[in-house]
């Protein structure tokens, strides 16, 4: 005997009508339900430590994206007993490590992620703190962690990848319309900060960024 579920799926599925109506209401909803986030940005508790990514940083964050490093690699320790003994059975970053909401307060877009093929990043700058570290893990991870499954970037610290400190500037100042506080002497660091720097720097610069300010 056919389910009710059945039954009302060959009702709405045999009428081209019914199906266009209910699938616009769907899509209506789906839509619907990702608004109120955007205006709860107030209610987020607030994290003095936490600062804005510099010129660098924010260049680095983005070249994570452009390589589709958050398709493997989380960036949030959930608030489960499991999860945080599992990610730091020591304490020794305090007796609740898992991720907050203030800490991402800047982020545009997020990247918190849904999959661990690699490890989490949360707290990067605590585990792997060290520049030379990340320099070789991208040039060829299975140098620092063997059985590695994650590819090389040794191209992006070549010099056909050098950053375009114009491009850094404008991405600072769109983020300062949508509440990111930077201030005009910021988006001027970044002449300084990225020029003669390449991809590879930044996304060096952004990883070692991941958890330092809320570092115990």
């Amino acid at each position: 005997m056919s389910s009710w579920y059945e039954k009302l799926s060959h009702k709405v599925e045999d009428n081209a009508f019914k199906l266009s109506v209910w699938s616009a209401i769907a899509v209506l909803v789906g839509g619907l339900v990702t608004l109120p986030p955007l205006f709860l940005q107030g209610t987020v508790q607030k994290i003095d430590s936490v600062k804005p990514y510099n010129a660098l940083e924010l260049a680095g964050r983005d070249v994570y994206q452009e390589e589709g490093c958050f398709y493997c690699h989380s960036q949030m320790v959930r608030p489960f007993k499991w999860e945080t003994d599992r990610w730091d059975p020591t304490r020794q970053y305090g007796d609740t490590p898992y991720s907050k909401a203030g800490e991402s307060v800047y982020d545009h877009p997020f990247l918190w992620g849904s999959k661990r093929i690699g490890p989490d990043l949360a707290h990067e700058a605590a585990l792997r703190g060290s520049a030379a570290w990340q320099v070789s893990h991208l040039k060829n991870p299975r140098e620092t962690s063997p059985g590695s499954i994650m590819p090389a970037y040794p191209h992006l610290f070549e010099t056909d990848n050098m950053l375009d400190t114009e491009v850094i500037k404008a991405r600072m100042s769109a983020l300062r319309i949508l509440g990111v506080p930077y201030t005009d002497q910021d988006i001027q660091n970044a002449d300084s900060l990225a020029k003669n720097k390449t991809k590879g720097d930044a996304l060096v610069s952004y990883l070692l960024k991941l958890g330092k300010d809320t570092m115990q």
